[in-house]
């Protein structure tokens, strides 16, 4: 169960970011071996080939936000290329790619991120267009847990 994001009294803002971005990482890990065990599942179900090892790759990638759910799409698909399957299972894969896709970013990831770092989606979604507006894809990527700490340090400065 995570732990919600209710600063301690006399806490340091920098002790507390380290807590705040250990809870991201442990977040992070949890949803990749969901998303693991997912993968797994559904691409078993659907009979692509190598689908375990598609599926361990999958785990692996989704902990790159926002493109690493990507690989195991386009490794599915290979698989099936090189299996020589016809559209019927190209469209299989990719309806269980679409709905692994939909579960974890409306369900999965809010769930186990929106709590313990108390953001806002709409807030998320804004500093991730600014972010990588601003920095690129390295501001694309590091734009959550950088709001998460900025977020504590506004807690705290509010609280004096």
């Amino acid at each position: 169960m995570p732990l919600p994001l209710t600063p301690r009294p006399n806490e340091s803002p920098f002790r507390e970011s380290v807590r705040v971005l250990g809870l991201y990482l442990r977040a992070q890990l949890i949803i990749a071996v969901i998303l693991t065990g997912l993968y797994a599942v559904g691409f078993g179900l659907a009979g692509v080939p190598w689908w375990f090892l598609i599926a361990l790759i999958g785990g692996v990638t989704s902990l790159i936000p926002h493109v690493g759910g990507l690989i195991p799409l386009a490794l599915a698909a290979i698989a099936d290329l090189l299996a020589g399957r016809d559209l019927t299972h190209f469209a299989i894969t990719f309806g269980v790619w679409l709905f692994i896709s939909i579960l974890e970013g409306f369900v999965i990831t809010p769930r186990l991120l929106s709590k313990p770092l108390g953001l806002r989606p709409l807030i998320v979604f804004l500093a991730v267009i600014a972010a990588s507006f601003l920095f690129g894809p390295v501001g694309f990527i590091l734009a959550i847990p950088a709001l998460a700490v900025v977020m504590v340090f506004w807690r705290y400065f509010q609280r004096r």
